[in-house]
């Protein structure tokens, strides 16, 4: 996970032995540690999603049939519904490791995805000039931002590949690689798109990288900037064609532009903007920083480069509109806040700051970390193989209460037309479909604008026309998640509606009287 080097910024590390080189612990090794360690103290947080079970149900549908679906399976409310898959390949694999280790092994292997991005942007700090307390200080706050949304999804690859790929292009950038170098980035490119739909951002990122190289190039008449722009250029053109190779073509790509523009996902939580007084953790790291960015920019350290700029004030201006692009940021921002307060550090603590160039030179020649990693990852999964990670085997108690599934299990006849709020709709589905479909789930680019504002967020919200909508679907049970909710309240006190059953996380109502027929 490093390489050899025989000293960081001047300063000369002391040769190595080979047993020490192989068996000295690598500092890098607590940063890939530190998320293992955090979700295992709070098992169950990486499942808390609520589109988890539809991810692996999906998973399982497509290495059960061998092909991708192509239309809505798991609602009554748009069945037969045109959807194009995002994800398949996660979820393939997904459902793959599930058959092999249950949702242990699979939250795992998630587990580890994203452990590697803390040591990902702490070796691009350190190659980049920062020193190794920034660097380790920066990549901690990164990492809680990063937390925001730590689940057991694909956009988990969308983070890992956009830390790669912004590491590699920025390694061009600097001259630490080649062009010839770069011919594996449309691979990655393809994969990614196979994934996730974030993969419009890696494009996104190449397209912004060739834009601003062919700008200074003729601003400023620099032929090895234009010569960049056309190695940028051509990397563009060639990630676009590879991201072509998944089951849907080009269709993918209009689908996710115009899940981009959908106006109904700002309605939930993970699409607003970051609460910056009730945010927790994540959005107060973020905030840190935002603020210590401006900071050493306004000490008049170095000029960033143009690209720089383009992306931090690019990502920023995302991050301020939707909290699910603050990752985005810290990626790119944590690095050069670190490589930016070095100097200051260096001129307040020479020796001090010496003395840890002369550790960080010493851990760059360590070879111990292709054992160390390959061994803690394995330790991890045969924990998880042998269900000793103390992680869930199912979904019960994280969105749906395990009380309120057996309730159901109990009276499937009772649920055949149930409504059901979009937090437990994945947890339906990994539990009961195909016996049971949904009325919902999180799936906002499948449901579209139309049914989420005008159907389901108006018996959610509770509009004019709520029991209207309910009427429309022959609705005859409702599954809330979360009893106390403005809607759970609200059934108890209209007539036709009885309290089946109630925990404190969900509450289950059926209406009174015959079944209502279901629509012609």
């Amino acid at each position: 996970m490093t390489t050899p080097a025989d000293a960081v910024d001047g300063v000369a590390s002391r040769p190595a032995s080979a047993v020490r080189s192989w068996l000295a612990p690598p500092f890098t090794i607590v940063l890939f540690l530190m998320h293992p360690v955090t979700m295992l103290l709070r098992p169950g947080s990486q499942l808390g999603d609520p589109g988890i079970g539809w991810h692996l149900v999906t998973g399982r549908y497509i290495v059960e049939h061998g092909v991708v679906p192509d239309h809505e399976m798991f609602s009554f409310t748009i069945p037969g519904h045109p959807e194009v898959n995002f994800y398949w390949l996660f979820e393939a694999l997904g459902a793959l490791l599930v058959k092999a280790g249950g949702l242990p092994l699979y939250t795992v292997a998630c587990m580890l995805v994203y452990a590697a991005i803390p040591v990902l942007l702490y070796r691009r700090m350190l190659r980049i000039g920062a020193g190794l307390v920034p660097a380790f200080l920066l990549t901690v706050v990164a990492y809680t931002v990063l937390l925001s949304h730590a689940l057991a999804r694909p956009h988990i690859l969308s983070y890992l590949f956009f830390a790669v790929l912004i590491d590699v292009l920025d390694q061009y950038e600097s001259g630490h690689r080649s062009a010839r170098s770069l011919w594996w980035v449309p691979l990655l490119l393809m994969v990614w798109t196979n994934v996730h739909g974030g993969f419009v951002v890696g494009l996104g990122t190449l397209a912004v990288f060739a834009a601003v190289a062919a700008g200074h190039g003729v601003v400023t008449g620099d032929v090895a900037e234009r010569r960049r722009a056309g190695v940028y250029g051509t990397l563009f053109v060639l990630a676009l064609a590879a991201t072509l190779i998944n089951p849907r073509a080009w269709t993918l790509h209009v689908e996710v532009l115009g899940y981009l523009r959908m106006v109904s996902p700002k309605f939930f939580q993970e699409f607003r903007s970051p609460n910056f007084q009730s945010g927790g953790a994540a959005v107060q790291a973020f905030e840190l920083l935002v603020l210590s960015l401006i900071v050493v920019l306004a000490r008049g350290g170095r000029r960033l480069a143009w690209i720089e700029c383009v992306l931090l004030v690019g990502l920023l201006h995302a991050s301020l509109g939707s909290i699910r692009y603050m990752n985005l940021f810290a990626i790119v921002a944590a690095p050069i806040v670190a490589r930016e307060v070095t100097p200051l550090c260096d001129a307040a603590w020479p020796r001090f700051q010496a003395r840890m160039r002369r550790i960080a030179a010493e851990q760059a020649a360590l070879r111990s970390p292709w054992l160390y990693f390959p061994a803690v990852s394995l330790v991890l999964v045969l924990l998880a193989a042998t269900g000793r990670a103390g992680l869930p085997r199912n979904f019960d108690d994280l969105q749906l209460s395990r009380g309120a599934a057996e309730f159901i299990a109990a009276h499937p006849d009772r649920f055949a037309r149930a409504f059901n709020t979009d937090n437990v709709g994945g947890a339906l589905i990994y539990r009961f479909w195909p016996s049971m479909k949904v009325f919902v789930d999180d799936r906002v680019q499948v449901y579209g604008d139309d049914f989420i504002m005008n159907k389901y967020l108006a018996v959610l919200q509770l509009h004019p026309n709520w029991q209207a909508v309910l009427d429309e679907y022959g609705v005859t049970a409702a599954v809330v998640g979360g009893p106390r909710t403005r809607l759970a309240t609200m059934l108890r006190a209209v007539p036709g509606w009885t309290v089946a059953y109630e925990d404190d996380r969900t509450a289950i109502f059926f209406r009174a009287g015959d079944r209502a027929p279901s629509p012609g």
